[in-house]
């Protein structure tokens, strides 16, 4: 089984090779489904005229399938992917000559996270993203909380440009935490930004949300 991913709201490729193991044989019909079901929702029939005629009979996807036989291997495309894309594929190709060829695919479209939420100590959101004011010595955690995704995002805390906390929690299969505890604050931690970035893919930019430290 081929796997393909792709991200919410972008193109899902699924292959499918219709080219003959028998030489000067060619495909003749190409019918996708989806799941167990047994009504097709794309048919390629190459024997109606010189460029073949293609019909959508699904309206789940409401015209946003095409399928391009000329590249190699050929493709079938899903514009606008929704989650509900996600699935087991089959590609059915008939030939002239060889016999019948089913190839599945599994697609699987990543939802990117939704929302962060920053938090003290005592759980409680931190107005105007301004943590503090604090004494210098004191230590103190704070945590961001991600929601929404699938898969669930990674969850990471960034200071000037670097990873300082990339410990993740979930916490249901919606949630997940990370939390950061800075301990001993010193005069240089005044005005210093902690970056909380969720992310799922290499596609999409991550979510962030960042706060300010106060001191007195």
């Amino acid at each position: 089984m081929h796997l393909s991913e792709a991200v919410q709201g972008t193109v899902g490729q699924l292959e499918c090779n219709i080219t003959s193991p028998i030489s000067g044989d060619r495909a003749i019909l190409v019918i996708w489904y989806k799941g167990a079901q047994t009504i097709p929702f794309y048919t390629f029939d190459a024997r109606d005229v010189r460029e073949g005629s293609h019909r959508s009979s699904n309206s789940s996807f409401d015209g946003r399938t095409n399928f391009y036989p000329n590249r190699t291997p050929a493709m079938l495309e899903i514009l606008q992917t929704k989650p509900t894309d996600s699935g087991i594929y089959r590609c059915r190709v008939d030939f002239h000559k060889s016999p019948t060829r089913n190839t599945r695919v599994q697609l699987t479209v990543i939802v990117p996270p939704e929302k962060l939420l920053i938090v003290d100590e005592k759980g409680s959101h931190i107005r105007h993203y301004i943590l503090g004011p604090y004494n210098e010595g004191a230590t103190i955690n704070i945590t961001c909380i991600s929601t929404g995704g699938r898969p669930l995002p990674k969850v990471q805390w960034w200071y000037e440009n670097k990873v300082i906390n990339n410990t993740s929690v979930v916490l249901s299969d919606k949630r997940v935490k990370n939390t950061l505890v800075l301990h001993r604050l010193e005069r240089k931690h005044l005005k210093s930004v902690f970056t909380c970035q969720a992310a799922n893919n290499n596609v999409t930019n991550p979510i962030s949300a960042s706060i300010t430290l106060d001191m007195n």
